[in-house]
């Protein structure tokens, strides 16, 4: 069938429960305005499917939230449903095409026409049970699929619904209180009566309308003569309601767009256009009078029912506005509280940074007792030589000979280097004794760098090349030999 976006109210709202926050991650459902989309659609599909199977584990069952869930997917199936079928005067006329279906399922399903047959139902039931069961193979499983099977089930059971509702009998009137009207043809006939039900036609402005009546039940008996009496009666009670629908039709434009006023109007023609040709038909004898008055009462309903929808824009745009208004405040509220939290996050921001530059000045001074320590437990061995030097930690905890700092170079191997070189001599005092180290000037600024001490004979430049101030090498070597005379002396 042919979607008429004209004619669904857009401002129609469809509010969806609470959900805590294990569901919101699966789908945040939020208010459906108008139609809702296929997306949405899924989405509460997805909801429900999640909340099934939290219900599973103990303690999370929550009947009421499916309950809720239910009829919100009931309210919008049924948005959907009107969207795309309410406009179709005569539900003879509707047909439900099913979605396309996999290969892997073996249903298969075809259009149906009007009111579907049990077997229909019952083919339609069954693919979608079948396709429900692929959920447990998500390769197989489309949820688009799955939503447009759910709609075609509810569109078709709607139509079994409005035939079954169409073809109840009317509920007896007690005979004590019916008023006859017709003449009585034989004793077994029963006299038909006139039901008068004032309705509210209010688009913004809350008066009663014109008051449109259910028409007159058709019984066995009725004489031709009779027949065209209630056909006059009808002829008058249409040009009542044709006024009315004059007027919706004002009132219409006043509170809709154009392309919505013009969609209703043009349904309403249809309609009053039925009639019309119904009340020509009555005065033709060959018509059957219970054939008209039953066409008559479909067409009367559907009436009331336009009238009916004429005034839901106005009503759902007030309510529209006013959840607006309450999540408007809601929202100014939920700023307020992130700017206090934001505040309070940089005032802990701020002390865990005061923390944690305290915590790292601890840690240094731990680290530095740490290297004495180790300073003095060398210092304090008697047989000490002139290789304890390479024995001294810095404040990572490396030796000459682990760090990449010093490419790993030793003093020990500095002294073989440089053995009979005057120039690299490096007096230091070992266990009270004097030593002489060797060590040449390219690497005696790595050497106070990997000790942290003397910088400010060092040139400034990249850790892999650190070089002695151009003049201050002989002062270079005597911090560093009294740093180590300190160290092992």
């Amino acid at each position: 069938m042919t979607d008429h976006p004209g004619w669904y109210p857009p401002g129609q709202v469809c509010y969806p429960p609470e959900l805590p926050a294990y569901l919101r991650n699966v789908y945040n459902l939020k208010p459906i305005i108008g139609v809702p989309s296929d997306d949405e659609t899924i989405g509460i599909h997805a909801v429900m499917q999640a909340a099934r199977k939290a219900s599973e584990i103990p303690g999370m069952h929550d009947s009421g939230l499916i309950m809720k869930l239910t009829d919100h997917l009931f309210s919008a199936q049924m948005a959907r449903y009107r969207s795309k079928y309410s406009l179709i005067t005569f539900p003879s006329d509707a047909t439900y095409t099913p979605p396309a279906l996999p290969i892997h399922i073996s249903v298969n399903l075809e259009p149906i026409s009007s009111a579907p047959t049990d077997n229909e139902i019952i083919k339609v039931q069954e693919a979608f049970h079948t396709y429900q069961e692929l959920r447990r193979f998500p390769s197989m499983f489309d949820a688009q699929v799955n939503m447009e099977l759910s709609q075609h089930l509810f569109d078709i059971q709607m139509a079994r619904y409005m035939r079954v509702a169409g073809e109840r009998p009317p509920s007896p009137v007690p005979r004590e209180t019916a008023r006859p009207e017709y003449p009585v043809q034989t004793s077994g006939t029963y006299a038909a009566t006139e039901e008068v039900t004032a309705i509210t036609n209010n688009v913004g402005r809350g008066a009663d309308a014109a008051t449109p009546c259910q028409v007159p039940q058709s019984t066995p008996g009725i004489t031709v003569h009779e027949f065209m009496e209630r056909s006059n009666q009808l002829a008058e009670r249409f040009n009542q309601l044709l006024e009315r629908s004059n007027e919706i039709a004002e009132q219409r434009n006043q509170t809709t767009d154009q392309s919505g006023s013009h969609a209703f109007t043009e349904q309403l023609g249809h309609v009053l256009g039925r009639l019309t040709r119904l009340l020509e038909q009555s005065h033709q004898p060959t018509v059957q009078p219970d054939q008209l008055a039953e066409r008559f009462n479909q067409l009367f309903e559907r009436f009331n029912q336009l009238a009916e929808q004429s005034q839901q824009p106005a009503q759902r745009a007030n309510e529209l506005a006013a959840r607006s208004n309450e999540l408007a405040d809601r929202a100014n509220q939920l700023t307020e509280q992130l700017n206090q939290y934001s505040e309070r996050s940089n005032q802990l921001s701020e002390q865990a940074n005061k923390s944690g530059e305290r915590v790292g000045d601890v840690l240094g001074k731990m680290n530095r007792v740490l290297v004495g320590i180790q300073h003095a437990t060398i210092r304090n061995r008697q047989e000490n030589t002139s290789k304890a030097a390479d024995c001294l930690v810095n404040e990572e905890g490396d030796t000459l000979g682990q760090s990449r700092a010093t490419q790993y170079t030793t003093f020990d191997w500095l002294s073989d280097q440089a053995t009979g070189r005057v120039d690299c001599d490096l007096p230091v005092t070992i266990g009270g004794l004097q030593h002489t180290l060797k060590i040449d000037d390219i690497w005696l600024g790595k050497f106070l760098r990997f000790f942290g001490i003397g910088d400010q004979y060092l040139e400034s430049g990249t850790s892999t090349k650190i070089t002695i101030k151009h003049g201050h090498e002989k002062n270079a070597r005597v911090v560093l030999g009294s740093y180590l005379s300190s160290c092992l002396g």
